[in-house]
């Protein structure tokens, strides 16, 4: 049988007990500690167009999903697409204990890529960039992450990604939490071609919210307007500076990314 994908989104209510069902049963299992994953609640605001400049994807994968009786869902994926900057972030990916070792890793790859495209696509762009987020084996022990990270990111240059040879430094991602030196970035070809230095700082504006409006209180307990400058950051500029000096090798793709040999196939069955 082929795999299903349904992209939820904000016109599809109908699919919405997919998401919630994939939330609970998969994704939290999968991201037990609270800091290390997206509420639902942020994803439903994200998919109602609450966040300036981003987009979100929702994949999730299973079998007869179109059945409300007998569907099975087998795994979610989340990306962001950042329509200014015309780039994406593969930000989550669970799948049901039961159904891994079977090549779905790969197929939620591709297929929140695809989704990406098609949103780039509705914006009258291609693509330029697709990127992700990985524990740096020299800062995280296998003890301190659900998979070795050293084994994670092995696996993800397998399928086609390479490392993004900056100090990355993850910006905060809420206004509890604190700018994360842990982290490496990689790459994912896209159109036959890993992101060159424009594309990756483009990635990293939009990280740091570059021109985005923020609602901030001033020192007379008024809350204003400000409009967010990734310029202003130390550690935005810190990697800046690194891009700006470094020797980018042009490595060429593989005509056949990694994450497409070998994966299952599978089909979308409604499109938003």
């Amino acid at each position: 049988m082929v795999l299903q994908i349904a992209r939820i989104t904000k016109d599809r209510p109908d699919l919405f007990h997919l998401l919630e069902e994939a939330y609970e049963d998969i994704y939290v299992p999968a991201f037990p500690d609270k800091d290390e994953r997206e509420s639902l609640k942020t994803f439903e605001k994200a998919m109602n167009g609450k966040y300036e400049n981003v987009e979100i994807v929702i994949n999730i994968l299973g079998e007869n999903l179109e059945d409300p009786d007998n569907y099975v869902v087998k795994g979610i994926s989340v990306a962001y697409y950042f329509e200014k900057q015309n780039v994406g972030l593969l930000a989550y990916n669970a799948i049901a204990p039961e159904h891994r070792e079977r090549g779905m890793g790969k197929l939620m790859v591709q297929s929140r890529i695809a989704s990406l495209k098609e949103l780039a696509r509705e914006a009258g762009e291609e693509l330029a960039g697709v990127f992700i987020e990985c524990n740096d084996p020299f800062k995280v022990t296998p003890d301190m992450d659900s998979m070795d990270p050293a084994k994670r990111i092995a696996l993800f240059e397998k399928w086609g990604a390479r490392k993004v040879p900056i100090d990355y430094v993850q910006p905060p991602v809420s206004k509890e939490d604190d700018y994360s030196e842990n982290l490496l970035l990689m790459n994912y070809p896209v159109g036959g071609k890993y992101a060159d230095k424009d594309v990756i700082e483009d990635f990293l504006r939009a990280s740091y919210l570059d021109g985005i409006t923020q609602k901030v209180t001033g020192a007379d307990g008024k809350q204003k307007k400000r409009v967010v400058s990734a310029d202003e950051d130390y550690f935005f500029k810190q990697m800046k500076r690194q891009l700006d000096k470094m020797e980018l090798e042009d490595l060429p793709a593989p005509p056949v990314p990694g994450y497409k040999t070998g994966a299952p196939k599978f089909r979308f069955f409604n499109k938003p």
